[in-house]
C-alpha cells in the first residue's frame, strides 16, 4: 500500500508541476474534436501552409553578363549625352557629333532610334533582375537577340568598312560614302580614324554582350510559380 501510495503521489506531483498553457497543455488533455485526419494536440508545433518561399536567385553566369551589359549601357548613354550637349571627345576632326535633322524622315528616324535606345537600356535590367519575371520570357529573349544583332551589325560592319578603306580594297568602303560625307573632313587624321574604329568596336562589344545575355537567360531555369 505504501508503494502504491508513493507512486500515486509521484504522478500527482508530475501533473501539478507540468507547465500548462496553450503551448504546454495538461498531460492528460484530450485530443480536440473534428475529423481524425485533422486532429492535433494542443501545444504541437504548427506548420504554416502559406509561408512564401524566397525568390530563386538567378545563376551566377546570368548575373555576371547582366552586370557587364548594364555597365556597357551606362557608358554608352553617358557618351551620347555628352555628345548631345556639344562634346567632341572621341570624334577627332569631325565637324559635328549630332547629325542635323531637317526632314520628316530624319525626325522619324531619330524618334525610332531614341525608342530603341530606351528599350535597349532597360532590357539588361529586366533580364537579370527579379522584376523582369513579370514580362514574358519570349519577349525578353526576342528583344535581346534583336538588340544584339543590330549592335553587332553596326559595329562589325563599321570595322569592316574601315579595313576595306585602309587596305585600298574598296576606296569608299561598304557604304560607298567618302570621308567627307561621313566625318565632314576629306582627309581625317589618325586620331579621327582611330576614334571612329573605337566607336565601331564598342558597338560590336555591345552586340556580343546582348547576345550572351539572351543566351544566359534562355539557359537559366525559369522560376517555379
Amino acid at each position: 500500500m505504501a508503494h502504491l501510495r508513493s507512486n500515486g503521489e509521484v504522478a500527482r506531483r508530475r501533473r501539478v508541476l507540468a507547465p500548462r498553457g496553450p503551448l504546454h497543455p495538461h498531460p492528460e488533455a484530450p485530443v480536440t474534436g473534428g475529423h481524425p485526419s485533422r486532429r492535433w494536440r494542443l501545444g504541437a508545433p504548427r506548420r504554416s501552409c502559406c509561408t512564401a518561399e524566397p525568390p530563386e536567385a538567378p545563376p551566377e553566369s546570368l548575373n555576371l553578363v547582366g552586370r557587364a551589359t548594364v555597365s556597357w549601357v551606362v557608358v554608352f548613354a553617358g557618351f551620347h549625352i555628352y555628345w548631345a550637349l556639344g562634346g567632341t571627345f572621341g570624334f577627332g576632326d569631325a565637324s559635328t557629333t549630332v547629325p542635323p535633322v531637317h526632314s520628316a524622315t530624319q525626325w522619324a528616324y531619330t524618334v525610332l532610334v531614341t525608342g530603341l535606345f530606351v528599350v535597349g537600356a532597360a532590357l539588361p535590367f529586366a533580364l537579370y533582375r527579379s522584376w523582369g519575371r513579370a514580362l514574358p520570357r519570349w519577349l525578353l529573349h526576342g528583344c535581346a537577340w534583336i538588340g544584339g544583332a543590330l549592335l553587332g551589325l553596326r559595329g562589325f560592319s563599321g570595322l569592316l568598312d574601315t579595313a576595306l578603306r585602309r587596305t585600298g580594297l574598296m576606296k569608299n568602303g561598304l557604304t560607298g560614302l567618302t570621308y567627307q560625307q561621313i566625318l565632314g573632313v576629306a582627309h581625317p587624321d589618325a586620331y579621327t580614324l582611330w576614334s571612329s574604329s573605337a566607336i565601331d568596336l564598342y558597338f560590336a562589344t555591345g552586340g556580343v554582350l546582348y547576345c550572351l545575355l539572351a543566351l544566359a537567360h534562355q539557359r537559366a531555369r525559369p522560376p517555379t510559380p
